[in-house]
């Protein structure tokens, strides 16, 4: 009985010892697992949320044409403007960065830079990117973001157009520009109803703040025919009037002689209508056309009773705008041949 007793005593001894060797071995563990953890801080918020993988994740970003991606990447406040910070307007564009390779980065407390290599509308392209720390993931990890300062602007010269086609985006034409992410080549142009304008593409790559894209309005195939149609109708409602020299109008005779009756006009060949531009103005270029007239009259100097029948060619030209979205002209002032006088302050009128 009294070995049994011993016995259970030197068991029960062995077991504790065991059991506390396990608990400061696990003890142990734990202080490792949070002195490695603490220590890999550092470097797995260098590598992992680094500034060198922010800016990769901004130019993949682009190279996907995802604006969205590539805007949580910036530093940027609050931006009004940005109907050119979309998918839309990064896709379709002439060229995007390809090939990227962040050389090195220089860390500086709480800012670094990046010098970035990329290929760009054909040739290879080096700058500098700047960043900013930010506390990130649970306080642990920073958060590196792209400093811009500011987004460079398409300094927009449009003509004819209140908004225009930048790469596959409709977006406005604001007088400030309008802000766009960089570097991207980006085309830019517009098709309205009455006019359009040649493609123009403008690289921005972030070195100038500004970059020009400056579009001239051309009158659409549509336009021309609408003034053709105008100039038509005007030259026929002139033909209606029944004096010498009808109102408004850009043909006429002016004669001494006394007429007895009306007259009548008649167009027999209309001006061959086409545009051009004319100091920032849309005109019908000088054409020539042919009224012709009869009526009765006296003569002056003999008294004799006389009939008229004769062509009176003229020169007709006008200037062309849109009103409420409709073209309207507006007859320049033209010369009368014969007998005829220049009025050269603008339209003819009744004599």
């Amino acid at each position: 009985m009294v070995g049994r007793g011993v016995s259970d005593e030197g068991t029960g001894t062995v077991e504790s010892e065991t059991a506390g060797r396990r608990a400061r071995r696990l003890a142990i563990a734990g202080l490792l697992v949070i002195v490695l953890t603490v220590a890999a801080v550092p470097v797995l918020g260098f590598v992992a949320y680094g500034p060198a993988r922010t800016v990769s994740a901004y130019f993949g970003a682009l190279e996907r044409g995802d604006a969205t991606a590539a805007v949580d990447r910036l530093l940027l406040g609050d931006v009004t403007d940005g109907w050119a910070l979309t998918d839309a307007a990064l896709q379709g564009a002439p060229s995007l960065p390809t090939r990227v390779n962040v050389t090195h980065v220089e860390v500086d407390g709480d800012t670094a830079t990046a010098h970035v290599r990329y290929d760009l509308a054909g040739t290879t392209r080096s700058q500098d990117v700047a960043l900013v720390r930010r506390t990130g993931l649970w306080g642990l990890f920073p958060e590196w973001l792209i400093d811009p300062g500011q987004l460079p602007r398409l300094d927009l010269v449009v003509d004819g157009a209140s908004t225009l086609h930048l790469n596959s985006a409709d977006v406005p034409v604001p007088r400030e520009g309008l802000p766009v992410l960089y570097p991207v080549e980006y085309s830019a142009g517009f098709a309205e109803e009455w006019f359009r304008s040649d493609v123009q593409n403008a690289v921005v790559d972030g070195t100038a703040p500004e970059v020009e894209v400056r579009l001239a309005a051309e009158p659409t195939d549509r336009l021309l025919t609408e003034v053709q149609r105008l100039v038509r109708e005007h030259l026929e409602e002139c033909a209606t009037a029944t004096t010498l020299m009808p109102a408004g109008c850009t043909f006429g005779l002016d004669s001494v002689n006394e007429f007895q009756d009306d007259v009548q006009w008649e167009i027999v060949e209309y001006p061959d209508v086409s545009l051009s531009s004319e100091r920032r103005r849309l005109v019908t270029e000088p054409a020539e056309g042919t009224a012709h007239i009869t009526g009765h009259y006296r003569d002056i100097v003999t008294a004799a009773q006389m009939d008229i029948d004769e062509d009176v060619p003229f020169t007709f030209t006008a200037s062309v705008s849109i009103v409420d979205g409709q073209p309207r002209i507006q007859p320049l002032a033209a010369s009368l041949s014969g007998d005829a006088s220049t009025d050269d302050g603008g339209n003819l009128g009744e004599r």
